[in-house]
């Protein structure tokens, strides 16, 4: 689901999104296609209706890569101002903060590399790698890969693949150890941030030769909200999953309202930049 949310083509869903604690079974280091090591062999031990509910997170939330394509079809500019800053990323104390804030971040880093965005890319890999290490998952982001992350960018292929493993390794391990809560947080900040930015841009010019179908993609975004909800609902006996439902929930009516309007256009940006700005500043800041 991270996958999802950094593909970014896959953020969002992206995907998030968004690198473990070395678990008691270790493997063998066999390299991907991408040139991403993964030297842990997990377990998934999450329920099944929760593993149903990140794969139909993955099927409704428009990949932050595709829409930020689309985007650029649509002669939408790129505007470092609609991302979070990284500046934020030092007062994120907690770890409900840092996990919020790395899915934010990994939607962020998305956005940047498909516009070819190279040194932007850079300072959000250069947060996410700190938050991760924060959170005990830092192994996903070390140092040499990184660079040849950032040396991917432009690549789109080679990008995507390898950003998507990464989360995809730091997810897996999270399930394995337990903390599952983590990854849910996670998800949820991409899946903020890249409705966010996503709207932000759109408004710049609504009426672009491809915005019929970014609206649409919004509209699906809008209608993942289901999934989010119901995997915090799995997790409500964690505190920071409760505390976040509980953030969410004043914002169900209208997700629900833009999930149903198969004709979302222009007309209703207003009503969209309000509410998502509004959710974005709440839960993430």
């Amino acid at each position: 689901m991270l996958r999802k949310f950094f593909t970014f083509s896959a953020s969002l869903i992206v995907g998030l999104s968004i690198t473990a604690t070395m678990l008691s079974s270790c493997g063998g280091g066999e390299e991907t296609e991408a040139g991403v090591k993964d030297f842990e062999v997990t377990t998934d031990t999450i329920k099944s209706q929760v593993r149903i509910n990140f794969d139909m997170l993955r099927v409704n939330i428009p990949t932050p890569g595709k829409l930020s394509e689309q985007l650029k079809t649509s002669e939408i500019k790129y505007n470092k101002g609609f991302l979070l800053s990284t500046s934020k990323g030092g007062s994120f104390s907690s770890n409900y903060q840092k996990a919020l804030g790395l899915g934010a971040f990994g939607a962020d880093l998305s956005v940047a590399a498909a516009y070819n965005q190279s040194s932007d890319a850079l300072e959000y890999l250069t947060q996410i790698a700190k938050l991760a290490d924060g959170l005990g998952i830092g192994s996903a982001f070390d140092q040499e890969f990184n660079k040849e992350l950032i040396a991917s960018v432009g690549k789109k292929d080679t990008f995507q693949i390898m950003l998507d493993k990464s989360f995809d390794k730091a997810e897996k391990n999270l399930r394995s150890n337990e903390r599952v809560a983590l990854s849910v947080l996670m998800v949820s900040g991409g899946w903020i941030e890249s409705l966010y930015t996503t709207i932000e841009s759109l408004n710049t010019n609504p009426n672009g030769k491809e915005a019929h179908k970014i609206f649409k993609d919004v509209s699906a975004h809008c209608y993942a909200f289901e999934y989010v909800y119901q995997l915090l609902d799995e997790y409500k006996s964690n505190a920071d999953c409760a505390k976040l439902a509980q953030e969410l929930e004043p914002f169900k009516p209208a997700l629900a309202s833009f999930s149903k309007n198969s004709n979302l256009g222009p007309n209703d940006l207003p009503k969209l930049r309000e509410t998502i700005t509004q959710l974005r500043t709440k839960v993430i800041g």
